[in-house]
């Protein structure tokens, strides 16, 4: 017989891992492989000739299977069905049943190959991820951050609620189009050929590191975000991920903090000038008085007492120097006036730095912080110049084109990949920037100097020009 022992169907049958059973139409068990008697926990000697119920824990699927083997008997077309039956060890175990008509000169009737495929672990798995899938959607929908998901052309794959809110754009509105649709320019008209870059060079400015960048509502308002791109490779295409957080609450507390500190810097300075200075200045008054009273009664004395007066007269000096360096800038109007008084202090103090500036009179809308923060900007860059950078020649240009303020400092020193390129001093720089709402940029070549840029709603069309 064609499936007696020693057979190659027999030894076929018995390798696979798959539960076979071969029944006749009446559902009456033929043959029953070792998978299958393993499984079950039954013998095939035992169920041979039996119902299939007999090797199956469950009549109800036993019955199912059975009408179905009657139609595959018949001519009908294999069938497929599910079932949950129990193993040997009594546990319920997922089994998908392929119904299949088996005919051979060998056999006495068109019989039914029943295979079974124990599928316990897959839809676990399946359940599982459909969990997961689940729980991870939860919280893309319910985090405060925007989340984006575009492809490899920079068309956007998905968002999540969040984003919907801070763009002000509905999903189906988003779905399908440019990711630069949420950026103004230059970054909008920039994005498209920075994407190529990366994809070409993988050379990052935002994936993986995460960075302060522009948003723009539907609206056509900006706003500052916080964003962190990952990227992601799915049956061979690449994804990329980006996770924004609107700033400007963060951003408006800054520049809170940044005001109050340099009111309370202006009112020291204030009272360095008015108080002590005051003070300073009567105490020299009376010293210098005391002196010429002091000369022919006792010339020895009034010769110490005008040391005195010296030393008070220094005293003053120094006084208003920290009082000017408190409160560099009372007002707008003045910042001209103060980045040439920078120069030459500079000068004075490190023999042999040359430092220029050339300075237009700021628009009279420019509030004074902004003018404040733009000398402590022309100042942090001034002294890296000559501190780290070994620069000998140092240029400040103060620019304006209506209401737009550029700020620019050159200087011929070592480049910034020769000093700490992560200082203290650069992070402030472009947190200053930002808080008076400009765009910060340092450009630098090992070895051919560093040219720091600040500027305020300065036209991209000039700047590209510049450039």
């Amino acid at each position: 017989m064609v499936f007696s022992p020693g057979t190659v169907a027999h030894a076929v049958l018995n390798a696979t891992s798959s539960a076979l059973m071969v029944v006749d139409p009446q559902a009456r068990i033929f043959f029953v492989n070792h998978t299958a008697e393993k499984l079950f926990g039954i013998s095939a000697a035992k169920v041979k000739g039996g119902p299939l119920n007999a090797a199956l824990s469950d009549p109800v699927v036993a019955a199912a299977i059975a009408s179905l083997v009657a139609r595959v008997s018949r001519g009908e077309q294999d069938f497929q069905v599910d079932s949950k039956l129990k193993d040997a060890a009594g546990n319920l175990r997922h089994i998908k049943w392929d119904v299949l008509p088996l005919a051979h000169r060998d056999l006495p009737d068109i019989m039914a190959l029943l295979v079974g495929r124990d599928v316990t672990r897959q839809i676990a798995a399946e359940e599982a991820l459909r969990r997961s899938e689940a729980r991870l959607r939860a919280l893309v929908d319910t985090a405060v951050d925007a989340i984006i998901t575009i492809d490899d052309h920079g068309k956007i794959e998905s968002v999540n609620p969040a984003a919907e809110k801070m763009f002000g754009y509905t999903a189906a509105e988003m779905l399908g189009k440019g990711v630069e649709m949420l950026m103004p320019e230059p970054y909008r008209g920039e994005h498209h050929a920075y994407l190529s870059n990366y994809l070409h060079t993988g050379k990052r400015r935002v994936i993986g590191i995460g960075r302060e960048v522009t948003g723009q509502r539907r609206d056509g308002s900006l706003f500052p975000m916080y964003l962190s791109v990952g990227e992601q490779t799915v049956d061979g295409r690449r994804y990329f991920t980006g996770i924004v957080r609107d700033i400007t609450n963060v951003k408006r507390m800054e520049v809170e903090v940044l005001e109050i500190s340099e009111r309370e810097q202006q009112r020291i300075g204030q009272d360095l000038h008015d108080g002590l200075g005051q003070l300073l200045t009567g105490a020299a008054f009376m010293t210098k008085a005391m002196a010429g009273r002091l000369e022919k009664l006792n010339p020895s004395m009034a010769l110490e007492m005008q040391s005195i007066t010296q030393i008070m007269n220094d005293c003053i000096r120094q006084s208003r120097e920290l009082a000017r360096g408190l409160q560099p800038v009372s007002e707008a109007a003045d910042l001209p006036t103060a980045l040439a008084q920078m120069a030459t202090q500079v000068e004075n103090l490190f023999q042999g730095v040359v430092c220029r500036v050339q300075s237009a009179a700021l628009p009279p809308e420019v509030p004074v912080g902004v003018a404040t923060h733009l000398y402590r900007i022309a100042q942090e860059a001034v002294g890296n110049a000559v501190r780290h950078g070994q620069a000998r020649h140092i240029e400040l240009s103060l620019r304006t084109l209506g209401p737009a303020v550029r700020l620019m400092i050159r200087d011929d020193g070592k480049g910034i990949a020769a000093r700490d390129g992560d200082g203290m001093g650069l992070k402030t720089m472009s947190y200053r920037a930002r808080a008076i709402g400009g765009h910060f940029d340092i450009r630098s070549t090992p070895g051919h100097g560093t040219m720091v840029i600040c500027s305020i709603g300065w036209p991209d069309t000039v700047e590209k020009e510049a450039r």
